[in-house]
């Protein structure tokens, strides 16, 4: 497929997806966007270039597009392209290609978050996870500073905080670990086949984790956060978690609640914010935030300390 056809059929998926909130599109307003775009060239869409391209996106994204009342077209499967989604991802990385790519000028005054991190081995990852295959993998622990060599069974993966995990069944261990691809030295697939369990959901596995970290022996907790006006603003427009709900609002500081796993990297979070954010529930983890704060304040005073003593 050429990469200007392609930029096409991505154009129309993106126009009638943001289109949703309005019942959909006509063709009439889709061909005057078409004109208003770079990717036209000036070339009219005909309404048979259209039809072509129509069930050309719906065979490349795996979706469904009607046209409706007031002939307004728009994807039946409303969360076909939800937050998190690889369908979303897609879209949006060939939306940011076209809208780039049309625009040359742009190229170096367009700068993205690095994900290198892993990635060499992203692609057998995802070829072993389409045939169920039991991937071989050297693997580096922290704890006992070596690599380890064992199998595992790769169910799904997930990027976060510019990393590349993948979710799988370690047979050694008899449970669900998840692993960071850039920990890897060696990823070799096997003729073994894995059978993917029944009763997993991969969308549904982190539903009540902040992150990468889902122990099943934590239990869903009611977490509740104080936090300064100003940082409040940021996360607002960027919660950190599906479950956040603000319950009070002052001009000095905001009281949000979430009801989630509060694992290590939740904790993490909040310990990088701990100047703008304070626990007020669970007692526990309002306790631990507090000792790490302690023990961060005493590093501070001894790296002072021994500039002083530099100096």
């Amino acid at each position: 497929m050429a990469i200007n056809q392609l930029n096409k059929y991505v154009w129309l998926a993106e126009t009638i997806h943001r289109a949703r909130k309005r019942g959909g599109i006509t063709l009439k307003e889709i061909q005057s966007r078409w004109l208003d775009s770079d990717i036209s060239e000036g070339t009219e869409l005909s309404r048979r270039t259209f039809i072509n391209n129509l069930h050309a996106v719906e065979e490349l994204f795996g979706i469904t597009i009607e046209c409706g009342s007031g002939y307004r077209y728009h994807i039946e499967c409303g969360d076909c392209f939800e937050e998190g989604s690889a369908r979303n991802w897609l879209l949006n990385a060939f939306s940011l290609n076209v809208m780039v790519g049309n625009s040359r000028k742009l190229k170096d005054r367009v700068l993205l978050e690095d994900m290198t991190s892993g990635r060499n081995y992203l692609e057998d990852i995802i070829k072993a996870m389409r045939d169920n295959r039991v991937i071989f993998i050297s693997y580096y622990s922290y704890n006992a500073e070596k690599y380890n060599e064992f199998d595992i069974h790769p169910y799904f993966v997930k990027a976060f905080k510019k990393r590349w995990y993948v979710i799988a069944y370690s047979p050694g261990t008899d449970d669900v670990r998840c692993y960071a691809l850039d920990r890897m030295e060696r990823v070799i697939i096997s003729d073994k086949v894995f059978k993917m369990p029944k009763d997993l959901e991969p969308a549904d596995y982190f539903k009540d984790c902040f992150g990468i970290i889902n122990n099943n022996d934590s239990e869903v907790q009611k977490v509740v956060l104080k936090v300064d006006a100003f940082q409040s603003n940021y996360i607002r427009n960027l919660p950190l978690h599906d479950s956040q709900k603000e319950t009070k609002r002052t001009d000095e500081y905001s009281i949000f609640e979430y009801h989630l796993k509060p694992e290590f990297d939740f904790e993490q979070e909040i310990f990088s914010n701990m100047d703008a954010m304070e626990v007020l529930e669970p007692l526990w983890l309002r306790e631990e935030v507090k000792e790490g704060r302690i023990e961060e304040a005493e590093k501070v005073d001894k790296r002072k300390d021994g500039v002083r003593n530099a100096i």
